[in-house]
């Protein structure tokens, strides 16, 4: 009985501790998470990507002595070790990603993540007292201010979308992890979420450009039909191959990545006017992403959502105008 008694103690004190690492809520497609391990672990590859490639920091705040060297500490490991591989496609990172969200049994860590996991856990004290409390209210807050458009939305995203991409939307819900921050790259320096599929997991940034309403929920929703839409296959990276075939030419670069910018900016739009929310420029086109396509993209792929032509015909239409 004084076991039993024992074993129910350490379970009251254990539960609460996992509690407050794990934020989650769910809606009919997707699951939220926040992840205080996994929001540590951007802060540090954020922080020593900027110190590496830009001389810069995110970090404004000034903190004891003793907290800043286990802080340096921690940095110096990811400049050393982790910097280079980047948060999307490295092997490494991913599985990483896929352990520390899924499992949070910290007594039982795999041998290949042990020295990682010994330098977060060496500097949690500094990120949980210094740098959490912002980090986790800013992403309460991203999902607070849009859960319930995002419910209010995305059965019609989810229709609209599938039959536009001509693939089906996975059958579980999708995994979303909100972090302060994401990730960045030599080329883009912008904050951005990101995406691994297979199975599709996103990964949302608290900030950012999210002070621009809808912002966040159009990420969200390019984000998560990453997996409709692969560059050399399925219905749209296939009928861009085949057209691009069929002229005898080169598909023009990351075409396919353009059409899934150009489609769920629009259906955003589309969604949230319906609720009457001005949205009136998509992220495309305040970013200039892909803007050479974009005009042609307005004109061809407007007529395809309009069900007018065909993704065979846009797709010809836009490769033609863009050899001009």
């Amino acid at each position: 009985m004084k076991k039993v008694a024992i074993s129910l103690c350490l379970l009251l004190i254990y539960v609460p501790l996992v509690a407050q690492d794990i934020y989650h809520d769910a809606t009919k497609y997707y699951s939220f998470n926040i992840n205080y391990w996994f929001n540590l672990h951007h802060f540090l590859h954020l922080e020593s990507f900027l110190n590496v490639n830009e001389d810069s920091t995110i970090i404004n705040k000034k903190i004891p002595s003793a907290a800043q060297a286990k802080l340096e500490a921690s940095l110096a490991y990811y400049r050393e070790n982790l910097v280079e591989q980047d948060l999307r496609t490295s092997a490494y990172m991913t599985e990483f990603k896929q352990w520390i969200t899924n499992d949070q049994n910290l007594s039982e860590i795999p041998v290949k993540f042990q020295d990682h996991m010994k330098v977060l856990k060496a500097v949690s004290d500094v990120y949980r007292k210094e740098f959490w409390p912002l980090h986790e209210k800013a992403c309460r807050s991203v999902l607070k201010e849009n859960i319930e458009t995002i419910r209010s939305t995305e059965q019609r995203f989810v229709d609209q979308i599938t039959t536009l991409a001509r693939q089906f939307w996975q059958s579980e819900k999708l995994t979303v992890d909100i972090v302060y921050v994401a990730k960045v790259s030599r080329r883009n320096l912008r904050n951005r979420p990101y995406t691994t599929i297979f199975p599709t997991h996103v990964v949302m940034n608290a900030i950012g450009e999210n002070d621009v309403p809808g912002n966040w929920l159009e990420l969200l929703y390019h984000e998560s039909a990453h997996h409709l839409i692969l560059s050399r296959s399925y219905f749209i990276g296939g009928t861009i191959k085949d057209v691009a075939e069929t002229l005898n030419v080169e598909s023009p670069r990351q075409l396919g990545h353009s059409y899934l910018f150009y489609f769920t900016g629009k259906l955003t739009q589309q969604l949230l006017e319906e609720l009457g929310i001005s949205y009136r420029i998509t992220y495309m086109e305040r970013n200039n992403v892909f803007s050479s396509y974009y005009p042609y993209l307005d004109i061809h792929l407007s007529d395809y959502i309009d069900r007018k032509i065909t993704l065979a015909e846009a797709t010809k239409r836009m490769i033609n105008d863009l050899k001009k």
